[in-house]
């Protein structure tokens, strides 16, 4: 009995006893540094935040990416005066790669930021980094200092091989002292020689520039009278040389040799030889033009060739300091003898009509002609007759056969080409001769011609 009553009154204990209430989730407490952007003296700040994809960590990479962007964001950059920068604005020779190099000078100096907090939730991840102001012009002062001390080391390697007359290696140590201190060409650089302060950036500009002042080029001839479809046998001989080298030439030295006007192929090696000299050859004119030129000058690109973050430099270099020599090419018309035999039913007809279509689409492209077999470089024949066809419904056709051979001067087939039969349907044979005659005429321009060009012109 005395049980019975335990579990009855158990039983209504548990029945009258309150239900439990679910938990309710309390709102997610930003923190206020989220929900605002927080103010340090003295600090740089950066706030960075990501969202959470799938189950990987690379929200933690991206926030600290994005936090560090705007801590470098609140460091204000400043091309200073008598800068590598200031200089190259004042010549208004600039390009996004030296304004890269500016801010490369910002992101080398904050590797001592420190993280402040970070805050996240389900969907979010929140980095909060900050950086001492005087610690980061401490760590950019160090940095700067050592860079200088490479690029005077740089520099005076570069005199050195001036002096010996190795332009080429005085080029590289350039560029190497540049490249030392590419990270601050927006800072007033200075360092100490002969008692006196000198600004870094602008003693190495000058120094190129007068190391491509004092280059010497010379060309052995100024001026060539050249013919289409003929070899240039005038061979062009380049010398460089240099003042610090007392006149003598410079070996391994690449020049940059190009057509500026006119078009042709210029063979041989555009890099001086031991002698300091390089032999070129003009193997054809492709172009048209009476005048052409060939300039010389030295091939910059090649110091960059293989190293092409170097390539910003090239644009210290003022592009007046660097010589250039020029070819004049005098390039005469092709002279064609043109011959032609147009019959009609084997008879000589009243006028040549493919010999005067001919003439005249070739003087077009400047070519001349003459009565005169020894003045003439090409001989152009036209052989033609017309024959009768047949009859249908009142209407004539007649067939025209065309052969054109065009031989050089010594007489060597160059082209030979037989158009047949050419149709020409009109009221009678004489009509059929002419049309037969005129549709021949437009064949020639359109699709005969323009090949005999390219032949006249070496193309």
């Amino acid at each position: 009995m005395r049980k019975w009553t335990l579990f009855l009154a158990l039983f209504v204990a548990l029945g009258c006893s309150p239900k439990s209430k679910p938990q309710v989730q309390q709102p997610e407490q930003r923190p206020s540094w989220v929900m605002q952007r927080p103010i340090e003296n003295g600090y740089y700040v950066g706030i960075g935040v990501s969202r959470k994809m799938g189950g990987n960590f690379d929200h933690l990479e991206q926030a600290k990416k994005n936090a560090l962007n705007d801590l470098v964001s609140q460091i204000q950059v400043t091309v200073q005066a008598n800068s590598i920068q200031s200089q190259m604005e004042r010549n208004r020779v600039f390009s996004d790669e030296f304004r890269s190099f500016t801010r490369l000078s910002t992101n080398v100096a904050i590797e001592s930021f420190e993280t402040v907090a970070t805050w996240q939730n389900e969907q979010e991840y929140w980095v909060y980094y900050r950086l001492s102001a005087s610690e980061y012009q401490r760590q950019k002062e160090l940095r700067m200092q050592q860079a200088v001390a490479l690029s005077i080391d740089a520099l005076q390697k570069a005199r050195e091989a001036e002096a010996e007359g190795s332009l080429m290696a005085a080029y590289d140590f350039y560029f190497r002292a540049l490249e030392a201190i590419k990270a601050y060409t927006g800072d007033p650089l200075t360092y100490e020689e002969g008692g006196k302060s000198r600004f870094l950036g602008n003693d190495l500009m000058e120094s190129m520039n007068r190391l491509s002042r004092n280059i010497a080029i010379r060309v052995n001839v100024s001026n060539l009278q050249v013919k289409p479809g003929r070899p240039v046998n005038q061979e062009i001989v380049v010398m460089v040389s240099h003042p610090r080298t007392n006149g003598k030439p410079i070996r391994n030295f690449p020049l940059h040799v190009r057509f500026t006007q006119g078009a042709g192929t210029i063979v041989g090696n555009a890099t001086t030889d031991e002698n300091g000299v390089c032999r070129l050859r003009i193997s054809s004119i492709t172009a048209r033009d009476a005048l052409q030129e060939i300039s010389i000058g030295p091939d910059m690109q090649s110091l960059v060739r293989n190293d092409k973050s170097r390539q910003p430099w090239l644009e210290l270099l003022d592009p007046q300091s660097l010589p250039n020599e020029k070819i004049i090419i005098e390039v005469s018309r092709p002279v064609v003898l043109l011959v032609s035999d147009e019959k009609s039913f084997g008879q000589a007809r009243a006028n040549n009509q493919l010999e005067a279509a001919t003439r005249q689409r070739l003087q077009r492209e400047g070519v001349r002609f003459t009565d005169k077999p020894e003045q003439a470089d090409f001989r152009l024949v036209l052989s033609s007759d017309v024959r009768q066809g047949t009859v249908n419904n009142g209407m004539y056709t007649c067939l025209l056969d065309l052969k054109l051979q065009l031989a050089d001067a010594a007489g060597q087939e160059k082209y030979s080409k037989v158009i047949s039969p050419v149709r020409g349907v009109q009221l009678d044979y004489q009509r059929a001769s002419d049309a037969a005659y005129r549709r021949a005429a437009e064949d020639l321009e359109l699709s005969i011609i323009p090949s005999i060009i390219h032949i006249l012109y070496a193309y």
